[in-house]
């Protein structure tokens, strides 16, 4: 998770100056020498440290998504690619540990690292393939200390930085249903690992499902309006029915709810985070994504103070009221930009 939310920093920028195609590569690269490291670590502290290795190279992939998507598409086609990222983002995390746990039948830990020494190799192939997504006359001219220094300038834009915390606090409900979830289930709730597993994987389809709807509204200051609306009652009945210890055929339908909101957040805020810092995707896409993580650092720690019912509880209302707090501004910021247009 450093490495992850580090990486996206340092690759950012660089590829606001450098481009994109060549950083994607030597990401993939870099991803698929620190895996071999790790079949081959001699010491547990030199497997740790090529893990996080492994999430700085792992990190251009999250970052330059989103940087090429803003290069190629803009408007209502860049909301209905980034809901395709974003449905990937939901989905893919369900699939992973499955994956993992198959794979971990047939063979030992070496092997699920030549799995992914496999994948990295896989992706820099195909990376190779993509056209280059920002052409020379378009990247930064200024210097490489400039470019790191815009990481910092991009929350001089009202959207971007509105939209910034606005997902931010929506990951902090996210990361508090992804905590607390294995101890509320399995724990409380009694469910083994393959029932647990089972609705985790439920919810988690329907964060695709939120991403979807979002691109069926017309105008995105309606569709964040709605998602952070509908994130506020989802986290409040939530919270009610851990707090009261309601069965879990009332509390499924509530996270249910829940991870369709947030699925619905996730385009619209960051297409708009993306839009309005176009002349420095790079660095938008690296804060934007750090942001997330941010958010995790916080929520995890915070679901286990006390009673993890209570406590959950609480991170997931305060993340939907500043989530919509922020929301309801932003909205109103590009509707009247829409109004301009």
């Amino acid at each position: 998770m450093v490495g992850l939310a580090g990486g996206q920093i340092i690759i950012g920028p660089l590829s606001d100056k450098y481009g994109r195609k060549r950083l994607l590569v030597g990401s993939m690269l870099l991803f698929a020498l620190a895996s071999l490291a790790c079949i081959l670590a001699p010491t547990i502290t030199f497997f740790n440290c090529m893990r996080v290795l492994q999430g700085v190279a792992g990190a251009g992939g999250v970052v330059l998504s989103k940087s090429m998507a803003t290069d190629m598409f803009e408007g209502k086609q860049l909301t209905n690619f980034l809901a395709i990222l974003a449905a990937i983002t939901g989905i893919a995390p369900v699939f992973a540990p499955v994956i993992g746990g198959v794979l971990s039948s047939f063979t030992n830990w070496q092997g699920l690292f030549c799995v992914l020494l496999a994948l990295g190799i896989y992706l820099m192939v195909s990376s190779m393939r993509l056209k280059e997504s920002l052409p020379k006359e378009k990247r930064t001219q200024q210097s490489l200390t400039q470019a790191f220094i815009n990481l910092f300038r991009v929350f001089r834009n009202k959207r971007f930085t509105l939209s910034t915390l606005a997902i931010m606090f929506c990951f902090l409900c996210f990361f508090a249903y992804i905590s607390s979830s294995p101890f509320i289930f399995q724990n409380i709730y009694g469910l083994n690992g393959l029932e647990y597993g089972l609705c985790f994987g439920m919810n988690s389809i329907f964060i695709g499902i939120g991403t979807v709807i979002a691109t069926r509204f017309h105008h995105a200051n309606t569709a964040l309006k709605w998602a952070s609306i509908d994130l506020m009652i989802s986290a409040i009945l939530v919270a009610l029915c851990q707090v009261f210890e309601a069965p879990l055929a009332m509390l499924m339908p509530c996270y249910i709810y829940m991870m369709l909101s947030f699925g619905m957040m996730q385009p619209v805020s960051t297409a708009i985070a993306m839009d309005s810092e176009r002349d420095n995707a790079g660095a938008a896409s690296a804060i934007f994504g750090a942001a997330t993580f941010v958010a995790g650092a916080i929520a995890s720690p915070l679901v286990t103070v006390g009673r993890i019912l209570i406590s959950s509880s609480i991170v997931v209302i305060i993340g939907a009221i500043l989530c919509l707090a922020l929301t309801l501004p932003l909205a109103e910021a590009v509707k009247e930009e829409q109004m301009k247009k």
